[in-house]
């Protein structure tokens, strides 16, 4: 996980979801604006500072309608419906795979027909995301037809608070930082402020969002023009006073649960043929009292904006509670601990021979670069081993500013496109696999590797080799500049799914008795290779982008594997008791991004032991 304490950069206006911490806005909330300070900053009226809300329009902007339609054989065309109207584009081959991109819009699509032709499963691009999307055919028509609503959200509302803060960075540069309100919408990384005759004008990278409007400061509105996937809808954005201006600027507007919400009563989660065989607790030997206590301490808000708890024994789904309007169909932002699955990745590539070991030279897959700033000869012993600890000896500290190739560094600048050439340039300040420092320009640099080693785009082979035989559909990557998914972070997926990843460790790479990843890599990657400096505080061990913890529950003492992301994002895999838990978490701003921990020792662990028979 990355540090929430960092200071702001330049270009950084806002936050996103690729497993980045910054914190960009005071944790304990806002300073009034001295607007006498500077009257005017960046061609802006000093007016502009200050908290503002609106209300957007959030199916307009972004819900669209994909259909492709097969007028005779081998003959498709594609029709695109959103708030901007019918858009019909033709479909070419490339292969097997069907692609079509919207001249309107700025999405692109490339899917592939199953073999029996009931669906068509690929991937929609659109801004700097990816995501897996199915369209399904059509009984009856005269045609062959295959249709499917698309968002890139992950979630489906009508409208959503959306607030914009407009203030200055540590470096005096004023930008627009941009927050929902309701967690489960993606985080939201803005860019650029800019005023010019009389127009203010705002963009927004992840969801691809532009803003341009007028300021009117006899009225007090920032009346803006929001542009996205789906087309453009207006909003009017009123100042917030400094009263009413949150502590938090994501915290959600709703409770966790509705008032009036049933306690919880060691139900079974339901069976929806995904996989996953459910049971109660009690039929795996969990004891139902400290997982009511843990709901309590939930909803009473004692453990800060959960949003979700999933807890598998013996191979059964046996918890399965969501708070916050989360559900099972809602994806998550996995940040950091989508770094976990690129260490099943690359045990996938090495599985089926696309990269030839753990000690493959880094740099021999990168031909295409002719040479390297800060050249040092140790630059060329750096492997794939070394990456998958954190252990390049490159200068990549997420927890220092000033580190040339921290995740901070490479995502806040934009001379520089390509995040791997930019990692690789960075000095060299120990030899490699000499010791572990926590940077995402490791996996970032596995992301590359992974690119070049193929024969088919990462999120095609991540379909075929992981998502596709664990039976998950719904997911969303992160691109880099240049279009490689994004491997440091930023993977969106649904925590019914994440769990199916934590199981297929638990029993040794299989699911569902099918082997989907190697025992050995299984073995190898969650070995004990030494601590990670410097996020690690007692003395545990990391493996190949594993985390080990010990925990204590009275005089027990329980091992763990983990996969961690900012904001408490985990998957727990506890062999010795058979168990695997999923938390994720909204605390990105407040401290306590390792609350899934006490969660997992006050309540889960002790459920396995209290019991009071273990069938």
């Amino acid at each position: 996980m990355i540090p929430e304490n960092l200071p702001n950069r330049s270009r950084m206006l806002a936050i996103c979801g690729l497993g980045l911490a910054l914190a960009l806005i005071p944790a304990q909330g806002h300073q009034a604006v001295d607007l006498d300070a500077a009257r005017v900053f960046q061609g802006c009226p000093a007016e502009l500072l200050g908290a503002w809300r609106s209300s957007l329009d959030v199916r307009g902007l972004f819900r669209i309608g994909l259909t492709i339609v097969e007028r005779t054989p081998k003959d498709f065309a594609a029709v695109i419906i959103s708030q901007q109207g019918e858009e019909e584009v033709p479909v070419w081959h490339d292969g097997e795979r069907l692609r079509f991109q919207s001249v309107a819009l700025p999405i692109a699509f490339d899917g592939m027909l199953t073999p029996d032709g009931a669906w068509i499963e690929g991937f929609v691009q659109h801004g700097s995301t990816i995501s897996h999307t199915r369209l399904g055919r059509a009984d009856g028509s005269e045609e062959h037809t295959w249709s499917s609503d698309w968002s890139p959200l992950g979630v489906s509302l009508d409208t959503a608070t959306h607030d914009l803060y407009i203030e200055r960075d540590d470096d005096g540069v004023a930008g627009g930082y941009f927050f929902f309100r309701d967690q489960r919408l993606p985080a939201l990384w803005g860019y650029g402020l800019e005023c010019r005759d009389g127009l203010i004008r705002l963009g927004e990278k992840n969801l691809g969002l532009r803003l341009e409007g007028r300021f009117d400061p006899s009225e007090a509105l920032l009346s803006l023009t929001a542009r996205g996937a789906a087309g453009a809808v207006d909003l009017v954005f009123r100042r917030l006073p400094q009263d009413q201006v949150p502590q938090l600027p994501d915290a959600p507007d709703s409770p966790p649960r509705p008032d009036g919400s049933p306690a919880y009563m060691g139900q079974a989660p339901e069976s929806l043929g995904d996989g996953w065989p459910t049971a109660e607790p009690a039929a795996v030997g969990l004891d139902v009292a400290p997982l009511g206590e843990m709901v309590r301490a939930i909803v009473d808000q004692e453990m800060t904006l959960t949003h979700s708890v999933l807890v598998a024994r013996r191979g059964r789904l046996v918890v399965e509670e969501y708070f916050y309007g989360f559900d099972r169909d809602t994806w998550h932002d996995m940040r950091s601990a989508s770094k976990t699955v690129t260490s099943a990745l690359i045990g996938l590539a090495i599985d089926e021979r696309r990269i030839e070991s753990v000690q493959a030279p880094a740099l021999g897959f990168f031909p295409r670069y002719r040479s390297y700033a800060n050249w040092d000869s140790r630059k060329a012993q750096i492997t794939v081993r070394d990456l998958l600890r954190m252990a390049s000896g490159l200068d990549a500290n997420d927890s220092d500013p000033r580190s040339a190739a921290s995740e901070g560094a490479y995502q806040s600048q934009i001379a520089q496109p390509d995040w791997v050439k930019l990692a690789l340039d960075a000095p060299m300040i120990a030899d490699p696999g000499s010791n572990s420092l926590y940077g995402g320009a490791n996996p970032l640099i596995l992301g590359g590797i992974l690119e070049a080693a193929l024969e088919e785009p990462v999120e095609w082979f991540a379909d075929r080799t992981l998502f596709g035989p664990l039976g998950i559909g719904e997911y969303k990557f992160i691109l880099d500049p240049i279009g490689i998914v994004y491997m440091g972070g930023g993977l969106y997926m649904r925590p019914r799914d994440m769990a199916k990843f934590g199981q297929l460790y638990l029993d040794g790479g299989t699911w569902q008795g099918k082997r989907v990843l190697s025992e050995e890599w299984v073995r190898e990657s969650t070995g004990k290779y030494g601590r990670l400096a410097p996020l690690d505080r007692n003395g545990h061990q990391y493996g190949y982008l594993w985390w080990h913890h010990v925990y204590r529950v009275g005089d027990r003492t329980i091992e763990t594997i983990e996969a961690r992301g900012a904001g408490g994002q985990y998957i727990f895999v506890v062999p010795s008791l058979e168990l695997v838990a999923v938390i994720t978490s909204g605390n990105y701003r407040n401290g306590r991004f390792r609350q899934p921990e006490e969660i997992l020792e006050r309540f889960v662990l002790p459920a396995a032991f209290r019991s009071a028979r273990s069938p």
